[in-house]
């Protein structure tokens, strides 16, 4: 009798409940403290690179692509997308590790189409935040008032003006969760 060995298989389907576990922890901690934490990130990167490596040596299709560097040109791509917005202060350096910890999970093209969403999901998430905190109506109200002032100043009154930023930061991981799953769901093509 002749046994056969199955060797334990790894599948996408594992891949992308990784990823989905980890975004979810990302998005409650961002709801909680405005904060992703590093072991949070640092421990999703390692996982998206043991479960691409497992899958290659299994002779299966990794989510991320065919190839063993294709994890990491993935984060460097979903990283580097986010770096921009880091940079001009408008998402933290969480967001930018997170996103390029999805880049590990998924590979470089789907990183950059999911940046896309991401985007697009940020702005939305933005919209909302304003209207439900009241920050639009601050918003407009510091703008009436500043424009007011440079008018002023222009007829040479001198008018100190001091405006305050009350807005409170966006849990930007929610828009990158969301942007994940609608480039899973809808990938770009060319």
């Amino acid at each position: 009798m002749k046994h056969e060995c199955k060797s334990m298989t790894m599948s996408p389907a594992l891949s992308l409940a990784g990823l989905a576990t980890l975004l979810a922890l990302a998005v409650v901690s961002d709801l909680r403290s405005r904060r992703i934490p590093n072991e949070l990130v640092l421990t999703g990167l390692l996982l998206a690179l043991g479960q691409h490596a497992a899958m290659l040596l299994a002779g299966q299709a990794p989510l991320a692509g065919a190839h063993a560097w294709s994890p990491l040109a993935g984060a460097l791509a979903g990283g580097a997308a986010l770096l921009p917005l880091y940079l001009l202060r408008a998402s933290g350096a969480g967001d930018v590790k997170l996103m390029a910890t999805v880049g590990a999970f998924v590979g470089a093209a789907a990183a950059l189409t999911a940046a896309l969403y991401t985007l697009l999901a940020g702005g939305v998430l933005a919209l909302l935040w304003m209207v439900g905190h009241a920050v639009a109506t601050r918003t407009l109200d510091k703008l009436r008032w500043r424009v007011t002032g440079w008018l002023l100043r222009l007829q040479g009154v001198p008018v100190p003006l001091a405006l305050h930023d009350g807005a409170r930061g966006l849990p930007y991981a929610v828009a990158i969760a969301a942007g994940t799953v609608a480039a899973l769901l809808w990938p770009l093509r060319p």
